[in-house]
C-alpha cells in the first residue's frame, strides 16, 4: 500500500512473512527504483510476519501522479521478494551512476547500546548519506546473522542516523564484547569513504 502524505513524503506498507534479509531487500528495491528512504519503521507481529513502513522522498506535487510513482516502486519491492532482481548487482550499478560530490565529511560513528530495551540491543549508525546505504547496512547486519526487529531511519542533509534494534537469529540479546567490537568494525568500514587512489606518475603514464 502506498500513501502519498503532504509533508513531503510517500509511506510505503509492506506485509510479508518475517526473514532476517526482508528490510534489506526493501531498501534494495527502492534504491534501484530511485526512491530516497528518509525514514522506515518495521515492526514484528507475533504469528512471524513483518509490517514495514517506509518513508521516501516525495517526487511529484499531485497525489495522483505521486500514486503512479509509488504504484511503480512497489512494483519493484514486489519483484524483489520473489527474486526477480539481483539486488547487490543492480544497487551497484545504480549507485557508481549516480556518484555524487560530498559537500562536506561526516566522520562515521556506532554506538551498540543493551540498556535502552529488554529485549534488543540498540546498534545506532552515524554517517554520511549515500545512495544505498540503508541496503548495504541491513545487508550487512544480516551477513552479522543480526535478525533487525525494528529500525528507524532518519536523514538530516548530508547525515544521516540510523538506529537498528537486533537480536541474535536465537531472539537473545547481543552481549559480547568481541562480537559487538566485530559489528562496529563492520559497520564502521561500510561507512567509511574508500582510500583515494594514488595518481600516476607523468612518466609513467606516458610510457603506457
Amino acid at each position: 500500500m502506498a500513501f502519498p502524505a503532504a509533508r513531503g513524503v510517500t509511506e510505503l506498507t509492506v506485509l510479508a512473512p518475517d526473514h532476517p534479509w526482508l528490510l534489506s531487500t526493501i531498501a534494495g528495491a527502492c534504491a534501484v527504483a530511485g526512491a530516497n528512504i528518509v525514514d522506515a519503521q518495521i515492526f514484528t507481529t507475533t504469528d512471524g510476519r513483518a509490517l514495514d513502513t517506509i518513508s521516501v522522498s516525495r517526487e511529484f506535487e499531485l497525489d495522483a501522479d505521486e500514486a503512479r510513482r509509488a504504484a511503480r516502486i512497489i512494483e519493484t519491492i514486489e519483484r524483489a521478494l520473489r527474486g526477480d532482481l539481483k539486488l547487490p548487482e543492480v544497487v551497484a550499478k545504480r549507485e557508481t551512476a549516480k556518484t555524487r560530490l560530498k559537500a562536506f565529511a561526516v566522520l562515521p560513528e556506532v554506538t551498540i547500546n543493551n540498556g535502552w530495551s529488554n529485549r534488543y540491543t540498540m546498534v545506532e549508525v552515524t554517517g554520511l548519506d549515500r545512495p544505498g546505504l540503508l541496503f548495504e547496512l541491513t545487508a550487512t547486519l544480516s551477513k552479522l546473522s543480526l535478525n533487525i526487529a525494528s529500525a528507524h531511519v532518519a536523514t538530516f542533509g548530508e547525515r544521516v542516523v540510523d538506529v537498528f534494534y537486533v537480536t541474535d537469529l536465537f531472539g537473545a540479546k547481543i552481549t559480547s564484547a568481541t562480537r559487538q567490537a566485530t559489528i562496529k568494525r563492520a559497520l564502521i568500514t561500510l561507512l567509511s569513504p574508500p582510500p583515494a587512489a594514488p595518481a600516476r606518475p607523468a612518466t609513467a603514464a606516458a610510457m603506457g
